[in-house]
């Protein structure tokens, strides 16, 4: 029975180093292979193998001898673990060694088979051949998968770029002082929040919770940024607004995407602030002597059920804001995210260090959430965590 395999007509022929010091086991290689449409390189030892190397950055794969003058082939491979850039390339060790110290020595050094000389007939035209051309499709495959994470990476980091012109740009607001942080977990993220001048002079407070994470969350948030503003420039009542936003999810996002937020609109003149929510966490309300109170609403998420539902009901609630009074307003990201003992934070515990610094200024204690959190998570928490606070 005749076996043979080519490579495909749209893959560049694959080059292969030999390296030995027997020039007619070199030849042996070449020739018996050479049906299999590979290109060859040749070396007598492993200082030739590095040189060949340098000059042919092309090669896929490594046959290597072990017993071999001036550098052997363990000395080869303790050099090439040292070298990013060659590691990568498959080895095939072909030794006259059939001990079973040196053939784990090899096999320890990352190589991707052992053949024991001489070759059988079957090794040469069947074994061998088959072991290359997995190893060489195995190493064009990661370098494919390496590529399309580059790719990838590039992408988010543009999305990433593009998400902080969802991020708030106004800092200075009459009468309040106010701080925010986010930290997305995959770079990209759900959770839209902002604060805004409206025409009159009231202030606009958003805090939107996109379910999952990543590109898909930021672009139903980026539409909630080009919609929200808007309806609450057009409309007083926040519960109003929320129920346009809520048919526009469904009409505009998959099924299985929902909204959780808090939508808010402050009167400087009055100090009322008027505000709803849709399944989101309750704001904390906290005094300046550190007691608090929560912003309690039950209703349900945004981009679930339609207007003509019983369970769809968005109500407005208000209350006179006094000097002093600072405002909390989070998403559950922060409340699921381990503090400085590991466990989840929780309501009960975040209320704690809001007490505990309630003498920080916004700005401060923003910070000091962030470095708590970032402390205890690393770099990406299990969840997007936004949180704005506004002194008054």
């Amino acid at each position: 029975m005749s076996h043979q395999w080519s490579q495909s007509a749209w893959d560049p022929p694959s080059s292969i180093l030999v390296v030995d010091d027997s020039a007619h086991y070199r030849d042996l290689l070449t020739n018996g292979l050479s049906r299999h449409g590979y290109r060859f390189h040749e070396a007598a030892h492993g200082l030739e193998a590095i040189e060949a190397l340098r000059r042919h950055p092309e090669i896929d794969l490594i046959l290597l001898d072990l017993m071999m003058p001036q550098m052997d082939g363990f000395s080869f491979l303790k050099w090439r673990e040292t070298r990013p850039e060659i590691s990568d390339i498959p080895v095939i060790v072909n030794s006259s060694l059939n001990d079973p110290d040196s053939i784990a020595k090899v096999l320890a050094l990352d190589c991707y088979g052992y053949f024991v000389k001489p070759l059988s007939q079957v090794d040469l035209e069947l074994v061998l051949p088959l072991k290359i051309r997995n190893a060489i499709n195995s190493r064009r495959m990661m370098a494919d998968l390496r590529a399309k994470n580059r790719l990838m990476a590039e992408e988010l980091e543009m999305a990433a770029r593009y998400q902080q012109f969802l991020l708030p740009k106004q800092r200075r607001l009459p009468g309040v002082q106010a701080a925010w942080w986010f930290q997305p977990c995959r770079g990209v993220g759900g959770d839209y929040f902002d604060f805004f001048e409206l025409p009159g002079g009231d202030l606009g407070l958003v805090m939107a919770d996109v379910s999952g994470h990543g590109v898909a969350s930021a672009m139903t948030a980026s539409i909630l940024k080009a919609l929200i503003p808007r309806y609450l420039s057009e409309h007083h009542s926040p519960a109003a607004v929320l129920g346009l936003l809520n048919e526009d999810l469904l009409r505009l996002t998959p099924d299985d995407v929902f909204v959780t937020t808090f939508l808010g609109r402050y009167a400087p003149l009055t100090k009322e602030l008027r505000w709803s929510l849709a399944g989101h966490p309750c704001p904390l309300l906290q005094e300046a002597e550190g007691e608090m109170v929560a912003l309690e609403q039950s209703s349900p998420f945004l981009g679930v059920f339609s207007k003509d539902q019983p369970l769809l009901k968005y109500c407005d609630r208000s209350c006179t804001l006094r000097e002093g009074q600072r405002l909390v307003v989070y998403t559950d990201g922060l409340l699921d995210t381990a503090g400085d003992q590991g466990k989840p934070k929780g309501r009960q515990r975040l209320e704690q260090m809001l007490r505990q610094h309630r003498d920080l200024s916004a700005g401060q204690l923003t910070r000091k959430l962030a470095a708590q959190l970032n402390r205890s998570n690393g770099d990406y928490p299990s969840d997007d965590i936004a949180v704005i606070i506004m002194d008054f």
